[in-house]
């Protein structure tokens, strides 16, 4: 069952870094996976499935990238993206799962995915070229993540039930 979740995860974010044609860069000499990136194309896609699910969506800036999924009853999500080039994935399935997102800076990805019910995952990026993931497969676990500077990245995994995960870089 876990390599079940995990595979859905790994999908979710492979979708995101495909789909965006943005990913981590090493340094900043210029490369040639940049290279499509233009100045605008901004991009939404939401679903919902079930009843009573809520999206927030704001998105500034050039080339804001954002897939969110919400399937079952009663899933928040509240996802806030400013700067440029950021990327984010959001999926939701259950019962009254909760996701804020909040991006700015420039190339700064998010991945979450949330599977059961009463989940919570915040994160919080600034800066440029960070990266988080947060797969949450139980009930209540709560995970927090807050990111600034350059180059970051935290992968928060929680399998069970009411568990705590605080993540801080600067």
């Amino acid at each position: 069952m876990h390599s079940n979740k995990r595979t859905a995860l790994i999908a979710l974010t492979t979708a995101l870094l495909l789909g965006s044609a943005i990913s981590q860069a090493a340094d900043l000499m210029p490369e040639a996976r940049y290279s499509g990136i233009g100045v605008s194309g901004s991009r939404v896609d939401v679903s919902q499935i079930g009843s009573n699910n809520r999206s927030r969506i704001d998105q500034a800036g050039p080339g804001q990238r954002l897939v969110q999924i919400q399937n079952g009853l009663a899933n928040t999500a509240t996802i806030n993206q400013s700067g440029a080039y950021n990327a984010a994935a959001a999926q939701q399935t259950g019962y009254n799962n909760s996701i804020s997102l909040d991006q700015a800076g420039r190339f700064n990805q998010a991945a979450i995915t949330q599977a059961g019910a009463n989940n919570q995952a915040n994160v919080v990026q600034s800066g440029a070229y960070n990266q988080a993931y947060i797969g949450q497969y139980g009930q209540g676990n709560q995970a927090n993540v807050s990111q600034n500077g350059f180059g970051g990245t935290v992968n928060v995994q929680q399998y069970g039930n009411n568990m705590n995960a605080t993540v801080t870089q600067k």
